[in-house]
């Protein structure tokens, strides 16, 4: 039986001839069929690793990026780190040493209570309060420790406290010495003339002659005439003039019920009413009213009754 029309079909395989030919057209060609498949494969995991090592390197690149922004920003940390904590331990030598001040002025505060009273429950300071303590290297603490913020702000904190009360407290001395010198100041305690001191206080025999007595109410300083007479506190003239055998007399008002006489001067420099402090010139010694020769009569009385001024000398 006869086959008609039969068609044969016959498969062409793709592929590449790589061909090796040498220079000038001398010597063998050499040559390499690779079939499609292969080269496209090849091609394929060709492509596959040079996107591998690109991502790779982009990746490394960033991560080296990164950290050597870490690293910059890790070393500036460690540098404000360093100077946080030179300042945190200079901040805790000068809250110590502030600390250690405010307990020398409390130490003076009652030094000088002392002084003004001996009564110590007049002048009780009201500084003794208990703070806390920070140890911290260079300043008498154990090497190395580390001064702490919450020390440092707790100290601040009361010492902060403590400024009013250290403040009234020493407002409250102030007024208590102020008002100690003023009784100093007016309170008769130095010589009111240079000179010899020719009567005391007391009972004396008569300077005219006689043989009777005389009581004496003060004390009497000679010199020469001329010699400055001083006001011997601070006070208030309450008399200046001619008074009896007295002469020319000046009397002051010193307060607290202490009034001195100073008589028979010879010339008078203060009036009535005027303010004298103690040391200043009030008049010049002379031999007014009843006296034997130049000289000053001082008295000091209390509440109106003489008594001895060397008890004030």
């Amino acid at each position: 039986m006869q086959r008609v029309g039969e068609i044969k079909v016959k498969k062409v395989k793709k592929e590449y001839t790589l061909m090796l030919v040498p220079h000038h057209g001398k010597g063998t060609v050499w040559g390499i069929r690779l079939p499609m498949r292969l080269v496209q494969f090849t091609a394929g995991i060709l492509g596959i690793v040079v996107v591998g090592v690109v991502v790779t390197m982009l990746s490394y690149r960033h991560t080296m990026n990164v950290a050597s922004a870490d690293k910059a920003e890790l070393e500036r940390l460690r540098q404000v780190n360093s100077v946080q904590a030179q300042q945190l331990e200079k901040m805790a030598g000068s809250t110590a040493k502030l600390q250690a001040d405010m307990n020398r002025l409390n130490q003076l505060d009652s030094d000088l209570r002392r002084l003004v009273s001996s009564d110590e429950s007049s002048g009780t300071s009201r500084s003794g309060v208990v703070r806390p303590n920070i140890s911290y290297k260079g300043q008498g603490g154990p090497a190395g420790v580390k001064p702490n913020i919450d020390q440092i702000n707790e100290i601040i904190a009361e010492l902060q406290k403590q400024v009013p009360v250290r403040e009234q407290s020493l407002l409250a001395l102030r007024n208590e010495l102020e008002e100690k010198i003023a009784r100093l100041a007016a309170t008769p305690s130095i010589w009111p003339a240079n000179g010899d001191v020719t009567s005391r206080f007391g009972w004396r025999t008569s300077p005219w002659g006689g043989n009777s007595g005389d009581w004496h109410p003060g004390i009497d300083i000679a010199n020469d005439y001329g010699t400055p007479i001083v006001a011997t506190a601070n006070g208030v003239v309450i008399y200046s003039g001619w008074y009896s055998g007295y002469g020319n007399m000046v009397e002051i008002d010193h307060g607290n019920g202490i009034v001195t006489i100073y008589g028979h001067n010879e010339k008078i420099l203060v009036h009535v009413g005027q303010k004298v402090r103690k040391g200043e010139t009030i008049s010049y010694m002379g031999s007014t009213g009843l006296s034997t020769g130049p000289h000053v009569h001082y008295e000091v009385r209390v509440n109106g009754t003489a008594v001895n001024p060397a008890k004030f000398l």
